[in-house]
């Protein structure tokens, strides 16, 4: 064959290599910009897990792991995460959507604020698929936040149709917003003791007890006990107790307890925690949990009280 021909078939090759190589730029550099405008999955019955991590800067300053199990999903191994906003949060990511990709004019100031301020979302999936985005602020009309893809350098503005506001406040890591602020959860069946001790008035200070479920219940003093007052008293334990809020423990400081309350169930398990005065609310108390977790909660008085029976409440009376 000629020596034209032979350099035409080369000619030709290196004509199809440089199309596939376009080609296949064309197709890599549309997947990913199609990647960094993507932040809706709507298979969110496959999300095994979900980690927001809010962070100033590169300072971590909250983190929460949430994790689906066959009880439902938690936070670690055994807290509750609250149904109202996971169900909130998964329909957000399932439906959310660019609005537009933040403009030129914007995108250095936009830029800089997520760097400092933002918040960290990852999905882990059933297929061992992780996607990842970053949460800002609001847009100027509060109808949308600012996102951003790892490895892009155009964040959108995001957007839920439907839903006349900004999507930000959705992803905070915040305790008190994600697992429900659960004090115990007993019922009067589950018991087997409960005591209650007034740190500064000892004497009325209790405990009562019973050794096999159906038995009456006794006080461990072995004074006569009036069982309609035991009964009124035991209505309480109904099921979930929850506080009203979630507070630092640093409103402890300078405070002494008011009283120690102990639920034993038979199942061998223990509710335990101490009740303080509010520092600003009369209508409060404070409860510090010391079973796990060591949380502190706002609870309302009248919640409280009702569970704080003084001794004499509670003994016989001579007719």
């Amino acid at each position: 064959m000629s020596r034209n021909y032979w350099a035409t078939i080369g000619l030709l090759l290196v004509l199809l290599v440089g199309i596939g190589v376009v080609v296949w730029g064309n197709h890599i550099v549309s997947q990913r910009n199609e990647a960094a405008r993507r932040f809706s999955f709507s298979d969110t019955a496959a999300i095994q897990g979900i980690t927001l991590i809010e962070k100033h800067g590169d300072t971590v300053y909250r983190r929460l792991d949430m994790r689906r199990t066959s009880k439902g999903w938690r936070i670690g191994d055994t807290l509750e995460v609250f149904e109202q906003p996971l169900q909130i949060l998964l329909k957000t990511v399932a439906g959310q959507v660019p609005r537009a990709p933040v403009p030129s004019s914007a995108l250095r100031n936009v830029l800089r604020f997520l760097k400092e301020h933002r918040i960290e979302v990852e999905l882990s999936f059933q297929d061992g698929r992780v996607e990842r985005f970053y949460v800002g602020g609001p847009t100027p009309d509060q109808r949308a936040s600012y996102m951003l893809r790892p490895g892009s350098d155009q964040p959108y503005e995001v957007f839920l149709p439907g839903f006349e506001g900004y999507l930000t406040s959705r992803y905070y890591p915040d305790m008190g917003v994600w697992q429900p602020n659960l004090v115990f959860d007993v019922r009067i069946r589950d018991l087997q003791a409960v005591q209650v001790d007034f740190w500064g008035d000892p004497g009325n200070s209790w405990r009562l007890e019973r050794s096999m479920p159906m038995e009456k219940w006794r006080l461990a003093t072995g004074e006569p006990v009036d069982s309609a007052q035991v009964d009124a008293y035991l209505l309480v334990y109904a099921g979930r107790f929850y506080a009203d809020e979630l507070v630092s423990s640093d409103s402890l400081a300078g405070l002494s307890p008011l009283a120690e309350v102990q639920l034993m169930l038979w199942s061998g398990k223990r509710y335990h925690w101490l009740v303080y005065p509010h520092r600003s609310s009369p209508l409060h108390y404070y409860v510090r949990l010391l079973h796990s977790p060591y949380f502190t909660y706002a609870v309302s008085r009248y919640a409280i009280d009702r569970l704080l029976y003084r001794r004499v409440q509670f003994v016989s009376r001579p007719s």
